[in-house]
């Protein structure tokens, strides 16, 4: 089994930080055993490497209290548990630490340091086991039922996060089990009448990737009352979903359902009612009485929820659930444990969810990864694992009764939910981005050879690949990017309408896997805004200047500005400069800058903050081999990828993309566990 990492925060990776002066308060050595005496050096280390914090150790100590007799093992599993939660683990996972290194310290973290890395680099003894260590934890007063830490499955949570996990367990089980009364005769005509050439499709050499996915998909999510929807970028998940919602207002006709549409980001809520706007126009075979049925914009889980300010609390919630039969949640790997189980529990007993998303995506930025947990060993080379009544089921109302789709021993309940979209519209054989895509993916070199002897060849118009980084000035991509930055605030100097300038800067994207250095976010801001300076297209000599581009940090529930929500400043119509925002229902918003939340300037953006949006040039870049660390995964750039519509441009050192495409990052998680658990 794979090792876990902790003590560095994979979201979005920053260079090594030199090391800041000491701890004016030296941390008290903790008083009992020899042994306890002898870790205090890498207690000592750990604070001054940063990889905890004085209020973990703080924590730990309360929580230990006065049981000397396991406080040594037991307090350090308190601090792996609380480095494992800043990670975005949901838990700690006993049977994948390493007990001779728990902290993964590394002869590189310690050039930095103040004081020598520590003889004894581990609290736990030699043979110290995961047996050992819930033995000790299961014996300690603070873990148990009611208490701060609770034990499930060799993984240790503080009990606010496995509450989270048990809450979404219960209720996806109990939406999964539920039984819905659906006229098969009527629902088969609808797959027929809403997917006709389905016979032409199967390919007998291909097929589990030629089926039509969508069909099932939407046979899944009309019979279930929790269905999943997974599939990359242009497997038309969309498209799926505005045939699904015409079928089931077609089902229900003679009382139509009240449906709502979810995003985690206003940019995400912004594309999927673009995206389900966009397909109804597309679909000639809704008929005209269903087609207004269908809801064509979309709003943020917080707007859904309502925030109430200054909490972590909402208007909605189990004693006051939303008031909607079906919710249909986009980009649900965006989507944290916590929201997660909130709106879970704010949904009334009879309605529907179902989740939307690319399973293969990054995570959330804050703790969990509930679409892979939930989608935990599908893969392009095999068949779902589909009960034998649900495979039989779905053959019935998908096939005529064909056994297209087989069944497996080893489904569990949320199994029989889940549809794996296979096949891109968007990016077929002849595109370099879907290839490039699948190639970092799957991990496949043999494929990404393919894809460089293809550019090389003059191929793939949609896909250029910059793998000279070291000898070519990074002054040369930032050129570049200004050249595209032109357009927009040309634009703006020429009086455009707010709407006009929005879209014109989405056009393009930088991004960047990094925050610090020459190939960091901070860095490349600065750089591209020097060079529009000098082009005279922008006077930063203020802090707000028009035309500056900036994205929102910090949650403003009063104003309703949100992390990763893009403005652009501009004029408003009595010449006052003002941040305009477009929400996701198109309306202007425009604010003083003197009044906006925490915000960056966003020439360049992290690749962890572009999730949920899409240009149609993205060009990403990342940093050379020796300016690379852990937080280059092959979910970073593979998202990275996805971002791009018409043009992907990779700015790259090659071992860098190498590197990252070996190395697939995990987050500890008890959830698939517990889904089993509430099945059986």
């Amino acid at each position: 089994m794979s090792q876990m990492t902790f003590g560095f925060d994979e979201r979005e990776p920053e260079q090594p930080r030199k090391h800041k002066e000491p701890l004016k308060e030296p941390v008290q050595a903790l008083e009992g055993t020899e042994v306890e005496m002898k870790t205090q050096p890498l207690l000592d280390f750990l604070l001054e490497t940063k990889r905890i914090r004085l209020v973990d150790v703080k924590l730990a100590e309360l929580l230990i209290g006065t049981d000397t007799s396991q406080k040594n093992e037991v307090f350090y599993l308190i601090l792996l548990l609380a480095v494992a939660q800043q990670s975005q683990h949901s838990c700690l996972d006993l049977n994948a630490i390493n007990w001779q290194n728990p902290f993964a310290i590394r002869e590189q973290a310690v050039s930095d340091a103040s004081i020598a890395a520590p003889d004894i680099i581990s609290p736990f003894s030699e043979n110290y086991d995961a047996q050992q260590a819930e033995t000790q934890l299961m014996a300690a007063a603070c873990v148990g039922d009611d208490k701060p830490l609770l034990l499930f499955a060799n993984k240790l949570y503080f009990a606010r996060l496995a509450q989270y996990e048990t809450v979404l367990a219960s209720r996806l089980s109990h939406l999964a089990a539920k039984p819905l009364n659906i006229d098969e005769t009527a629902l088969t005509a609808l797959l027929t009448e809403y997917f006709p050439d389905e016979a032409h499709r199967e390919d007998p050499a291909d097929p589990i990737k030629t089926l039509n996915w969508q069909k099932v998909a939407c046979a899944i999510a009309a019979t279930k009352g929790f269905s999943v929807i997974t599939g990359g970028p242009g497997t038309g998940k969309t498209t799926t979903v505005t045939k699904l919602l015409a079928i089931m207002q077609s089902l229900y006709a003679s009382a139509p359902l009240t449906i709502k549409l979810v995003a985690p980001t206003g940019k995400a809520a912004a594309r999927l009612s673009e995206s389900i706007l966009g397909a109804k126009q597309k679909l000639s075979m809704i008929p005209k009485d269903i087609a207004p049925l269908i809801p064509e914009t979309a709003q943020t889980i917080h707007r859904l929820l309502g925030v109430i300010p200054h909490t972590n609390k909402f208007r909605h919630n189990k004693r006051n659930p939303l008031h909607l039969d079906v919710l249909i949640i986009d980009e649900a790997s965006m989507v944290d444990l916590s929201l997660m189980a909130k709106l879970i529990e704010a949904l009334p007993s009879h309605a529907r969810l179902i989740l939307l998303g690319d399973k293969d995506q990054l995570a959330s930025v804050d703790t969990g990864s509930i679409l892979s947990d939930l989608c935990q060993g599908l893969t392009l080379e095999k068949m779902p694992a589909y009960s034998q009544a649900r495979a039989e089921q779905l053959n019935r109302v998908c096939f005529n009764n064909r056994a297209v789709l087989s069944h497996s021993e080893d489904s569990y309940l949320l199994s029989d939910c889940i549809a794996f979209l296979q096949q891109s519209y968007r990016f077929d054989g002849k595109s370099g981005i879907g290839q490039l895509a699948q190639a970092v993916n799957t991990n496949s070199q043999g494929l990404l050879g393919y894809v460089e002897q293809t550019v090389n060849e003059g191929g793939f118009s949609d896909l250029k690949l910059n793998y000279n980084v070291i000898n070519k000035p990074i002054e040369h991509f930032v050129q570049l990017a200004a050249q595209h930055y032109q357009a927009y605030l040309t634009l703006i100097r020429e009086g455009a309408g707010v709407a006009k300038v929005h879209n014109a800067f989405s056009d393009y994207q930088l991004l960047a896997a990094v925050k610090e250095g020459d190939y960091g976010v901070n860095s490349l801001n600065l750089r591209i805004e020097k060079a529009l300076s000098q082009q005279g297209l922008i006077s930063p000599y203020q802090r707000h200047y028009l035309g500056m581009p900036i994205m929102i940090s910090q949650n403003d529930y009063q104003l309703k500005l949100f992390n990763g929500d893009i403005g652009i400043l501009m004029h408003d119509e009595q010449g006052q400069l003002k941040a305009m925002f477009i929400d996701e229902q198109e309306n202007i918003r425009a604010f003083s800058p003197a009044r906006l939340p925490a915000h960056d300037k966003v020439y360049a953006m992290t690749i962890h903050k572009s999730q949920g949006s899409e240009f149609a040039y993205t060009a990403m870049i990342l940093p050379p081999i020796n300016q690379a660390n852990q937080g280059i995964n092959r979910q970073l750039v593979y998202t990275g990828i996805t971002r791009a519509k018409n043009t992907f441009e990779l700015v790259a050192d090659k071992n860098v993309l190498l590197m990252a495409m070996n190395k697939s990052v995990t987050r500890a998680s008890g959830l698939f566990d517990r889904l089993k658990h509430a099945a059986s």
